[in-house]
């Protein structure tokens, strides 16, 4: 309960633990949410069921809790803790939760890819309206900030994605062209501008979006782009065309250490076996063995941990990635393994968790797969899309948003 027996005092240390929690729970949540040893359904049932838990209980808090916790945890220099206390003033019964939100919003830009991360996930009938009200502000960055969260959400932003792409700041351009996939009119002459832009990050986006709307363009910039600093993801792009040519290329970034685990990450989500044998030289590097071990289970299926075939090793990383929580192959034992198992896949042929590589196995795998892999899928899934067919699924939303959008993407593939 939230207030002490025989008065309406809450219990303070209660609520101050919940904050505490959620805080907690969200940085772990989002972590969670590119993971390689978590699924959709562990993420629901796991760590997002007790975040949601402990910010249920913050709101049952009332008035009280949202004046004294968390109207100042908005100004935390902790990201996890504003989103969470955004989270809970949203879902909570407080009327001038969306004003307060908006003024710190406004007052201090410090805060607001935390508040935006909130405002793209948790759901407020006022919500939306507010936020597109933000596109017709003067200043440019909170324009930016509102037209992130409605990207996330698949909304339109209307006469704001001219503002965004004519910005002189790169992560803005990089925003607007971002969303020209989701309106009714597409630009192709902002993607190619964007194609030919300085800022690698503008470039990237252009590339995203003109896998939709401008293909033969975009394609050209991708080989391009592959050899450049920053180049994985059109690496993974090559990898996943698998037209002639693009195979080649990526294998030859393996002759460059720089480049070689962009490159081994690339090459995993072809899941042809004699890629596999292309990369076995390196099982027992530090950084590519893990890479490596991961080709392994997407292509046969495999669970090399719970085969025996994983070393521990301490993590001694400054900043935790997804690639930390991937299990590190034990050399010797993973290579005899492999080639015990190497004649049962064919050479040329693609394959996924041990079947050979189809439509229905990739919707599988984005459905019940390791999370860290979701967003190429989806990408494989795009390229071979019908023309003119957006799939819309954000990896990183709530896990009831996926599950509806998933249902939604299903259909538009004639999946059921």
């Amino acid at each position: 309960m939230s207030t002490r027996e025989g008065d309406d005092e809450p219990l303070w240390d209660v609520l101050e633990e919940h904050l505490d929690e959620a805080e907690f729970l969200w940085e772990s949540w989002e972590q969670s949410l590119v993971a390689p040893n978590h699924t959709l359904a562990e993420v629901a049932a796991g760590v997002e069921s007790r975040l949601l838990a402990h910010i249920d209980g913050l709101v049952i808090g009332g008035e009280a809790a949202a004046e004294r916790l968390l109207v100042p945890a908005l100004e935390s220099d902790e990201s996890a803790r504003v989103s969470a206390a955004a989270a809970a003033l949203l879902l909570g019964p407080v009327d001038s939760a969306l004003e307060t939100l908006f003024a710190v919003l406004q007052d201090l830009p410090e805060q607001r890819p935390a508040l935006v991360r909130a405002f793209a996930c948790i759901d407020h009938p006022g919500l939306l309206a507010r936020l597109r009200a933000g596109l017709a502000d003067v200043d440019e960055a909170l324009v930016a900030a509102c037209a992130e969260a409605l990207v996330f959400r698949h909304e339109p932003l209307g006469e704001a994605l001219s503002v965004l792409l004519a910005s002189d700041e790169p992560a803005v351009r990089s925003l607007g062209l971002r969303a020209l996939p989701g309106e009714a009119q597409g630009s192709v002459r902002a993607i190619q501008a964007g194609l030919g832009d300085d800022e690698p990050q503008v470039v990237d986006a252009a590339i995203a979006a003109g896998l939709v709307l401008a293909p033969t363009p975009t394609w050209t910039r991708v080989r391009a782009r592959a050899e450049e600093p920053g180049g994985g993801p059109a690496l993974v792009l090559l990898a996943l065309r698998d037209a002639p040519g693009d195979r080649a290329a990526v294998q030859a970034a393996l002759s460059d250490a720089s480049r070689r685990p962009a490159a081994i990450h690339a090459l995993g989500h072809v899941g042809t076996p004699e890629l596999v044998d292309a990369c076995l030289e390196w099982l027992d590097d530090a950084e590519c063995g893990p890479l490596i071990g991961e080709m392994m289970q997407v292509l046969t299926g495999i669970d090399l941990d719970d085969a025996g075939l994983t070393v521990t090793v301490e993590d001694e990383a400054l900043e935790h990635t997804p690639e930390h929580d991937l299990p590190r192959p034990d050399p010797l034992p993973t290579m005899q393994w492999w080639l015990r198992q190497r004649p049962r896949f064919e050479d040329g042929v693609r394959y996924l968790h041990g079947k050979p590589r189809s439509r229905a196995e990739v919707l599988e795998a984005l459905t019940s797969g390791p999370m860290r892999r979701r967003p190429a899928l989806l990408l494989d899934l795009q390229l071979r899309a019908p023309r003119g067919v957006l799939l819309r699924l954000q990896t990183r939303a709530p896990t009831a948003r996926q599950l509806a959008e998933l249902a939604v993407l299903r259909r538009a593939l004639g999946a059921g």
